[in-house]
């Protein structure tokens, strides 16, 4: 029943958009909206139009002034960036932080990483999961993704045995995402082979969080 609803919503949406982008395109170039900041390790701030790209350990982004620029990663000071952008910090697979989890979960059940399903796949895994399934939607050059990246990894282990945390690649898997995805990052929580809940874009953790204790 969601499923042809969201289905429905891609139909009416799919026209809509088509004007707007031209708007949003005509509009984008001048914006002077910073939402962005760069700490550099040498103390020195740069203001940017929207999250960086990192790709081969080079942040590529847009500065406030509308002009493109790329910094090696190592001129980055990652913490204080994340900080001022309210990002949660990168944990490494040995964080031993307690982590939230069902009471018959063991530790051995608990996902260090969040698995990238190939298509071939999705129809096992998601559609005839006997368990809820959370699905991303990403692209490897998708800047929110990459500020979505904490959440995601976080959910799957404080929800380790209630529910299984899985990624598509949008390039990777387009069929996939024509069919399901409204863009990067998309969020669906799949519950008997249907879509339960969604987020389109960026969201903070505790609205995550919300959305599945609604639905678990």
């Amino acid at each position: 029943m969601f499923g042809r609803i969201v289905r429905d919503m891609r139909r009416s949406i799919t026209c809509s958009c088509v004007l707007i982008l031209g708007t949003f395109l005509a509009f984008e170039g001048r914006s002077e909206t910073i939402n962005w900041k760069l700490i550099l390790k040498d103390g020195n701030t740069i203001e940017c139009n929207g999250a960086p790209l990192i790709i081969n350990g080079v942040y590529m982004f847009r500065r406030a002034d509308g002009k493109d620029a790329s910094l090696s990663a190592d001129q980055v000071d990652v913490e204080k960036t994340g900080q001022a952008n309210k990002v949660e910090r990168l944990e490494s697979h040995e964080d031993s932080r307690a982590v939230a989890k069902s009471p018959d979960c063991s530790a051995a059940q608990i996902p260090t990483t969040v698995p990238i399903l190939r298509t071939a796949d999705f129809n096992a895994q998601v559609l005839q999961s006997p368990t809820p399934v959370l699905v991303e939607f990403w692209a490897s050059w998708c800047g929110y993704c990459r500020q979505f990246e904490p959440t995601i990894r976080a959910i799957g282990r404080e929800y380790a045995c209630r529910l299984t945390v899985v990624k598509v690649d949008v390039d990777r898997s387009p069929g996939l995402a024509r069919e399901y995805s409204f863009g990067t990052p998309t969020l669906l929580l799949f519950k008997d082979g249907q879509i339960a809940r969604m987020i389109i874009g960026f969201a903070p953790k505790d609205r995550v969080v919300r959305m599945l204790e609604a639905s678990l």
